[in-house]
């Protein structure tokens, strides 16, 4: 039988345009409480056709079942800030817009140095009691929304943003230890090596990683994957 293809959601360029600003709105909203730190450009540069998935750089496209990034599901990625940031770096330069909600540890200093767009990249580094609606608005405009570990949620609201994430085809990215029900990839990095050291008289060149990966559908056998998300020195 021959495999017909699924058409590509085509961009809706006014429908995107009003999600962000509704995410911004959000952000106004709640910057005297919560410290938002804000980097907005001039004029928005869109994702080009074929959104639905956001390709990810090639030394982490293996570990994602579809290669990259799909619009409306949830990825949880813990143990590895490089991981993560590695994830973002591709689909932030080709147009999507990033937000790092209770994840203080990542500034935009780190996510630059990743490769990420500073003009498309927002932080709100502590959402204190506000977590749930703060992600939640910003669901609404975002392409790659994603939750640290300051972003104080029970597992009632877990289950609603992997909702709202799904109706809105944005991309959820969970950098918290906790369970996250519902998530559809789970990427767990392991033991990492670096490379370039020659008996304490070279430089680091290379982090190679073990990532352990489960999940729903394509992702639900668990594989031990290895990595090299990133080149010091």
């Amino acid at each position: 039988m021959t495999a017909i293809p699924q058409a590509v959601p085509e961009y809706d360029e006014e429908q995107h345009a009003a999600r962000h600003g509704r995410a911004l709105s959000a952000l106004r909203a709640v910057e005297t409480r919560t410290g938002v730190r804000a980097h907005t450009p001039a004029r928005r540069q869109e994702p080009g056709p074929g959104a639905a998935i956001l390709p990810v750089g090639p030394a982490v496209a293996h570990l994602l079942p579809d290669a990259g990034l799909v619009a409306g599901t949830t990825v949880v990625v813990s143990g590895s800030t490089t991981l993560l940031l590695a994830l973002l770096a591709a689909p932030s330069r080709a147009g999507a817009w990033t937000v790092f909600t209770g994840h203080p540890e990542v500034g935009l200093a780190a996510a630059a140095g990743a490769g990420c767009a500073l003009d498309r990249v927002l932080c709100v580094p502590d959402p204190g009691a506000d977590a749930p609606a703060v992600l939640a608005a910003l669901l609404d405009g975002m392409d790659l929304v994603v939750v640290g570990p300051r972003a104080a949620l029970l597992d009632a609201d877990r289950r609603r943003l992997t909702a709202r994430a799904r109706e809105r085809g944005t991309v959820l990215l969970v950098a918290q230890d906790a369970a996250w029900p519902g998530a559809h990839v789970v990427l767990s990095a392991g033991p990492g090596t670096w490379e370039g050291v020659d008996h304490g008289a070279g430089h680091l060149r290379r982090r190679t990683l073990t990532v352990y990966r489960t999940g729903r559908g394509d992702a639900a056998r668990p594989a031990a994957l290895r990595c090299t998300p990133v080149a010091a020195g």
